[in-house]
């Protein structure tokens, strides 16, 4: 039997774009539930990550644009089209640092500058 006195209440913690991680007391037998809810379901570093790939998959398709540069620029276009997609990287790279946006920009055939891409994201 569970002693009820002995619970520990549960808490809530905002970490980045992830908010409502709450984690449930333990006792003896029981499971270990963490729930993840999704503040914005376009806001978190999984979402951008895939958006990114959409245009890093695109640019894949063509030989040319394969080439580091060529994708750089193209990066940079996108980028410079989208606000919004500018600041949700100004965001990954503050939270995360370069490890973010190589995360973010991880690719198997399409290579991006990252450090090109973070000075670009820094430039006023």
């Amino acid at each position: 039997m569970t002693n009820e006195s002995n619970k520990k209440p549960n808490k809530s913690y905002q970490i980045g774009n992830i908010s409502d991680v709450s984690d449930s007391p333990i006792t003896q037998g029981e499971n270990i539930t963490t729930n993840i809810t999704k503040s914005n379901s376009n806001n978190t570093p999984i979402d951008l990550k895939a958006e990114i790939r959409k245009t890093l998959d695109e640019l894949a398709k063509n030989p040319i644009t394969q080439k580091e540069a060529v994708a750089t620029e193209a990066i940079k276009e996108e980028i410079k089209a989208n606000p919004t997609l500018k600041q949700r990287l100004l965001n990954a790279l503050k939270e995360g640092g370069t490890e973010a946006l190589k995360v973010i920009f991880e690719h198997p055939v399409v290579s991006i500058s990252i450090e090109t891409i973070k000075g670009f994201l820094e430039a006023k």
